[in-house]
């Protein structure tokens, strides 16, 4: 990854030798893998939702719905693990909560592919399902965010945009992996042998690549950023001066003295939560539901969205880093305002060609949006309590209006009858949370990480 330069001679990492530039590049490429695992982890289970049905809740009219709540009962436990492990991070070490996480991933994929079926132990199977399910949610807690904060305080102060927005990428690298993966299987093995033991080779693969993110992150090597602040409080330790702040929770000196920082956070992840989720994971089922399309059909188009993406992030932190954060959000933003509802009209039109290029386009703001929040979000906080602050705001508006937004697009078309009523809601939103970010965000985009962590920066730029 030679994009990932070390940091200008005004950083403290520009005096490092070449065998620690080669650590730290190793460290970030593994920190960047971590995101096609979580995001492994998180779509496998939807994919597979009916077939876990069967097996854990058996053959009752509300299984389904039960299955569907447990996925979203992992949802509701990455703000509890943001806490968590946004402490630990901050506290511990950024590598630490990293290694713990994976772990715990690990634990809890393996658990689902070994759990017995309902026609086993009856009810404690759907009861072993839902531990496991939350505990999967809480370990991911702090994956997609602890990733970025590792990215950015590692990266060369002029790379940190593409740096950080690599982990967005390899989001949709671990949702495609997810699909196919799935898809493979269910082509070469009959119904009854994916429903028996098909599926639990899935969970297996997903906890084998969790288990091998562990001795990978315990060769990472920890941040400056970190490194400072334990020699600091070490120093005053020796002093016998009082407890520094950062020797306090990190969460509590997030919500006391940085609370700006967790709303901007907040506004920026609010907007990429719903423009992933209805811009590209929504898209198939919009499709089918709108235009009557196949569901292979609306899969492909789907894996369109998802390629796309993937393509397009990496340039979009480019961008970031070359005209500033604020700038690029603004475009963006235009971008979103002006051409989702029309977007969404293409594709309710049910031409497939005319379809691939609506899949495509509302692809674009999506990805750009999450690469750039990738190095903005944490560029928000100052190192005492950046992955704290960082893990609420994120996951709060990923609960809030990622894993609501496809309940909420339907519910409103089928309240309204509005076909578009999903890209109203989002436009809406880029509206209501854009506006304010553009005022609070202050603009780091190139400066030094030790000038990124003063407090005397805390304010818009």
């Amino acid at each position: 990854m030679s994009d990932f330069e070390p940091q200008a001679q005004s950083d403290p990492a520009a005096s490092t030798s070449a065998q620690k530039e080669r650590g730290r590049r190793r460290s970030m490429l593994v920190a960047a893998f971590g995101t096609i695992v979580e995001w492994y982890d998180f779509s496998i289970f939807f994919y597979v939702a009916t077939i876990l049905t069967t097996e854990f809740f058996g053959d009752r009219t509300d299984s389904l719905l039960l299955t569907l709540g447990v996925g979203a009962a992992g949802f509701l436990f990455r703000p509890l693990g943001a806490m968590v492990f946004g402490h630990l991070g901050d506290r511990v070490g950024r590598k630490s909560a990293l290694v713990v996480s994976a772990v715990l991933m690990a634990v809890a994929m393996l658990g689902i592919a070994v759990m017995p079926t309902y026609e086993a132990i009856g009810i404690w199977a759907g009861v072993g399902m839902v531990f496991f399910r939350c505990l999967s949610g809480f370990s991911v807690g702090a994956e997609y965010t602890g990733i970025m904060v590792f990215l950015m305080e590692s990266a060369g102060s002029k790379r940190r945009g593409l740096a950080a927005s690599w982990a967005a990428a390899n989001s949709e690298v671990g949702a495609l992996l997810a699909v196919g993966s799935g898809a493979y299987l269910a082509a070469t093995l009959s119904d009854e042998a994916m429903s028996s033991w098909g599926w639990r080779v899935l969970f297996v693969l997903g906890a084998l690549l969790a288990a091998l993110m562990i001795p990978l992150r315990r060769m990472m090597e920890e941040t400056d950023t970190f490194k400072r602040l334990q020699q600091a409080e070490k120093q005053q330790q020796r002093e016998k001066r009082s407890p520094a702040k950062h020797a306090r929770s990190p969460l509590l000196i997030a919500f006391i003295q940085q609370p700006r920082a967790i709303l901007v956070a907040f506004l920026i992840s609010s907007i990429g939560s719903v423009s992933y989720f209805l811009n590209i994971t929504y898209v198939p089922t919009y499709i089918e539901e709108v235009s009557q399309v196949k569901n292979s059909g609306s899969l492909a188009l789907g894996t369109i969205a998802a390629v796309v993406a993937i393509v397009i992030t990496p340039l979009f932190g480019i961008a970031s880093d070359r005209f500033g954060r604020k700038k690029t959000l603004a475009v963006l933003m235009a971008v979103f305002i002006l051409t989702t509802i029309p977007a969404y009209a293409l594709l309710a039109d049910g031409n497939s060609g005319v379809a691939i290029f609506g899949v495509a386009f509302l692809a674009v703001p999506a990805a750009g949006w999450s690469a750039v929040a990738a190095a903005m979000v944490p560029e928000q906080f100052t190192g005492t309590s950046r992955f704290s602050g960082m893990a609420i705001g994120y996951n709060v508006a990923t609960v809030l209006f990622g894993g609501l937004s496809p309940l909420i697009a339907t519910a409103l078309m089928s309240s309204t009858g509005l076909t578009l009523a999903p890209a109203i809601y989002a436009t809406v939103i880029v509206v209501v949370a854009g506006v304010p970010t553009l005022f609070l965000a202050r603009n780091m985009a190139g400066r030094p990480l030790a000038e990124v962590d003063r407090d005397k920066d805390l304010v818009p730029a």
